[in-house]
C-alpha cells in the first residue's frame, strides 16, 4: 500500500509541478503603450538595441504583446539546442514574432533551450494585438531575445529582473 501512495505522491507533485509552469497571470496595461518586457526573467545581455532575457523554471513562461501593435512577420527558426542561459543558446531553434508599432518594428524571438523543444503562439500575420496581451508560451523554455528600434534607448542592465508586459524596456 505504501509504494501506491508514494506513486500518487509522486504523480500529484508533477501534476502541481506543470500547473505551476504553465500559469498564464493577466498583467495589466500600466505603461500606456510604453514598450514593455515581452517575459518574465532574468536579463542577460543588452547590447544596443538587442536584449536577451532568461527564463528560469520558476518564471512565467507566457511571453507578452511588449506594445499596441500589428503582426508583421512570424518566423520559424531552425538551429541548436544549446543551455539557455549561454551565450550559445542565441542560435537555438525558435520563433521570429515582428510586431509593427508606432515606435516602429520591435522583433521578439523565442527560443527553446537543451530539452525543450515546443513554443506555441496563438497570433497570425495582420493579428492587432494590445499591449501586454499573452500572444505565445515556450513549453519549459528558455529564452526571449528582443530587438528595439535603434533610435530607442533600453534602460535594462545585466542582472535586472523583467515582468512580462509590465516592466518598461526604453
Amino acid at each position: 500500500m505504501n509504494k501506491i501512495k508514494l506513486i500518487f505522491l509522486i504523480i500529484f507533485l508533477i501534476i502541481l509541478f506543470l500547473l505551476f509552469f504553465i500559469r498564464k497571470p493577466i498583467r495589466i496595461n500600466v505603461n500606456n503603450n510604453i514598450l514593455v518586457s515581452p517575459c518574465d526573467g532574468t536579463v542577460m545581455d543588452v547590447d544596443d538595441n538587442n536584449i536577451s532575457i532568461f527564463l528560469s523554471p520558476l518564471d512565467v513562461h507566457w511571453q507578452y504583446a511588449p506594445i499596441d501593435s500589428v503582426v508583421k512577420g512570424i518566423e520559424i527558426i531552425h538551429g541548436k539546442h544549446k543551455m539557455a542561459f549561454k551565450p550559445q543558446s542565441e542560435h537555438n531553434e525558435g520563433v521570429k514574432v515582428t510586431f509593427g508599432s508606432e515606435l516602429g518594428d520591435i522583433i521578439v524571438t523565442q527560443r527553446v533551450g537543451f530539452l525543450v523543444r515546443r513554443i506555441n503562439n496563438n497570433i497570425e500575420i495582420g493579428n492587432e494585438v494590445k499591449q501586454s496581451d499573452p500572444y505565445g508560451i515556450i513549453v519549459f523554455g528558455s529564452r526571449v531575445d528582443i530587438i528595439i528600434p535603434a533610435e530607442l534607448k533600453c534602460i535594462l542592465k545585466k542582472g535586472d529582473t523583467v515582468k512580462g508586459g509590465i516592466t518598461p524596456l526604453i
